[in-house]
């Protein structure tokens, strides 16, 4: 160790751990990110948490708060730059990195990597300082090609090769859930002994159940029933069967979806095209005025979203964990969702909601109308989520990272 108190350098090049989740490539590693440094300084571990500039005043090192630095690196321009473009900006990345801790003075006793484009960075960062490499994915290039959507431009080789280079040189990889954990190990040979499975948590100040009609109020929704979808507009989360759920949904039982709206809550990611499109189908379908579009939501009106909701329908078609699912868990509202993934994990199968195998919205329906059709099963359904959920907090996970750091420097539980 170099020092005293424990450093950990986190590196997020693509998207900073203080953008809002659902705009842009923000998401769920965002919440993530935060969560975790925010109770690893609770626990006297000093972070700092490496991101790309991005214009306004991004360029500035920002005090988090006692024990964390968000640390804005100068790579290619200081503007939003399309993820695609990003691996040409990696060698500047790095080089920005090792000049902050040369600056610095202090060093780093781990390195911490999420996404594959700062396990690159998080690989030379290794070797320069000598420390471990511990790397979280978040989503991996092959699983997501092998359930693109119609029209999705598959991941390219430059990622594959990436995600790796990055399992080869890790000392070690968190995974959130076994189903991931056997995808690297059966997908890119990973090393299953440098493999820890580490679910992420819920905030249960924030998201825990409340009353629908009340949350409705404040939301200025009362009078609707409510069919939510949150997360970033594009077409591998699946928000285009989201709206053909609804219209069918609509033309098999239009007494029970007399008053039905489906709300999506997100941004889309590389453009508005995505926002169009989706507009455009509703029309096609005849439901364009029962979809409502809502930006992405602070995390504590986003509960309310949940609470006001008579079900979350995530119709993924992959997810590494699925925090959306988790969240609406928490505060007691069932979730229908594709049978992919993490979502596995979180979605009792017939106990906390539905998972639907495939994509076709017609199967999405006839769940999304069990639900609306049946108030004591959605109330069992929510119940139950609302229990199960609070397996799933960000000390437990902060307490399995820590455990890894632990176990790679070699101290005592006393980290």
């Amino acid at each position: 160790m170099t020092s005293a108190v424990p450093r950990v350098a986190v590196l997020s090049v693509h998207t900073s751990p203080l953008d809002q989740p659902g705009i842009g490539d923000s998401g769920g590693m965002n919440v993530y990110i935060r969560a975790v440094a925010e109770r690893l300084a609770s626990r006297g571990i000093e972070v700092d948490l490496f991101t790309r500039c991005r214009g306004g005043d991004d360029h500035e090192t920002k005090q988090l708060q006692p024990g964390i630095r968000v640390v804005s690196v100068k790579a290619g321009p200081c503007a939003v730059v399309p993820k695609g473009d990003l691996p040409r900006f990696l060698p500047e990345f790095l080089g920005g990195v090792i000049r902050s801790e040369r600056a610095d003075g202090r060093g780093y006793d781990i390195v911490h990597s999420h996404y594959w484009l700062s396990g690159w960075v998080g690989r030379a960062a290794k070797e320069i300082w000598r420390a471990p490499l511990v790397t979280s994915f978040h989503t991996l290039g092959k699983v997501k090609n092998y359930s693109l959507a119609r029209g999705e431009q598959p991941e390219p080789a430059l990622r594959i090769d990436g995600e790796q280079r990055v399992i080869e040189r890790a000392d070690r990889i968190l995974a959130p859930t076994p189903s991931e954990a056997g995808q690297l190990v059966g997908l890119y040979r990973a090393d299953p002994d440098v493999l820890r499975v580490v679910p992420p948590g819920v905030d249960h100040t924030i998201f825990t159940p409340r009353s629908r009609a009340q949350a409705r109020a404040r939301l200025h929704l009362t009078g609707l029933r409510l069919a939510l979808y949150v997360g970033r507009l594009q077409p591998h989360k699946g928000p285009d069967v989201a709206v053909r759920t609804l219209a069918e949904a609509v033309a098999r039982e239009p007494g029970v979806t007399e008053h039905l709206q489906l709300a999506l809550i997100g941004g889309p990611s590389g453009g508005d095209a995505e926002v169009a499109r989706l507009m455009d189908l509703a029309r096609a379908l005849g439901v364009e005025d029962r979809v409502i579009l809502f930006p992405p939501q602070a995390q504590a009106r986003l509960a309310d979203f949940y609470a006001a909701a008579d079900v979350v329908l995530m119709p993924s078609r992959s997810e590494s964990f699925g925090l959306v699912a988790l969240e609406a868990g928490a505060v007691g509202t069932p979730v229908v969702a594709s049978a992919v993934g993490g979502l596995r994990s979180v979605v009792e199968d017939g106990a906390t909601g539905f998972l639907v195998e495939g994509h076709d919205p017609s199967d999405h329906a006839v769940r999304l109308l069990q639900i609306l059709g049946d108030p004591e099963l959605s109330a069992a359904l929510g119940t139950r989520a609302a229990h199960q959920a609070l397996r799933f907090t960000w000390d437990v996970t902060t307490d399995a990272v820590a455990g890894v750091y632990r176990e790679l420097l070699g101290v005592s539980p006393a980290l």
